[in-house]
Parts: structure tokens; sequence; C-alpha cells
């Protein structure tokens, strides 16, 4: 059972996952903005991945694609319409706006480090994770961050971790 994103006791330390910073920057969810507004104002410590930094990086890219129309009525949508049209890439900048907001909030960076990666495969026989979530698990216990935001209900069952999740998301 996932707490509140709002009950987050200020000084905490927490990780933080694509979707919150996503949902924040994006105004799709309030409280998911609070919490960046609240690391960037060092009320909690924010902490993530240069993996998870390039992942919203992607999310806000596709995002905003899908905003100006590009995959209307096409067969190959995401990335792999883009990946074939760099001339429609070479036209999204609005991305790279809210990536430089989330760099500029106080949010630290975590280096993936080689033990990492192999500790991520344990997390991934015992809770079935994917392998960026168990990236983030095995970087949370590596750097002693037992705290995630997230709106991905599979970490609920990963031993170890308390999840503080947004409520304020549409259906």
């Amino acid at each position: 059972m996932a707490a509140l994103l709002d009950s987050l006791p200020e000084g905490s330390d927490i990780f933080l996952d694509t979707n919150v910073m996503v949902y924040g920057l994006t105004g799709v969810s309030e409280q998911c903005k609070s919490l960046l507004e609240r690391c960037s104002r060092e009320e909690v410590f924010g902490a993530t991945l240069f993996e998870v930094l390039h992942d919203a990086t992607h999310k806000f890219m596709i995002g905003e694609a899908q905003e100006k129309g590009f995959f209307v009525g096409e067969q190959d949508k995401g990335p792999k319409y883009l990946a074939k049209h760099p001339e429609k890439v070479k036209l999204l900048t609005d991305y790279w706006v809210n990536t430089l907001r989330l760099l500029s909030l106080n949010l630290l960076p975590l280096p993936m480090e080689h033990s990492i990666i192999r500790a991520a495969q344990s997390e991934r026989l015992n809770a079935g994770l994917l392998t960026i979530d168990s990236l983030i698990v095995a970087a949370m216990r590596a750097y002693g961050i037992p705290k995630i935001a997230t709106n991905d209900r599979l970490f609920d069952s990963v031993a170890g971790i308390t999840v503080f999740a947004p409520t304020d998301l549409p259906n």
C-alpha cells in the first residue's frame, strides 16, 4: 500500500521516478509538481539516476511529437516514427525546456555503478521487475534511499521500499 505523496515528511530522502517528473512538469499532477517544488526548495532531498533523467527527456520528446500531431495516421508511432523522420525531430524544442527545468530542480543525479547493474538482477528475480525498475531499486539500496515517489504500482511489492504515490491523476 502506497503512502500519499503529499505525506512525505520534510527532510526525507526520496528517489524520483520518471513518471513523477513528467506528471509534475507537464501539469498532469499538482501533487507531483508540489514534490518537485519541495525538492527545489530543499525541503526534501530528491535523487534519481541519470538513466531516469534520460527517460524523462525521451517521454517529453515523444509527448511533444504527439501534441504536434506527428503520429496521426502513421503506422509507426513514437520513437520508430521519429527515427525515420529526423527532420521532424529538429522541430521539437519544448521537450528540452522541460529537461532544463528538471536539471534546475536540485535533484541529485546518481551515477550507475557496475555493482548496481549486477545487484539489479537479484531485484528482477525477487520482485519480477523490468530492467529499469530493477536498476532503480538496486540503486536505492546502494545509496541508502528507502523511499520512492512513483505512480508505478509494481514498486509496492518490493521489500524494504516505501512508495509515495500521487492520488490526483486522471483515470
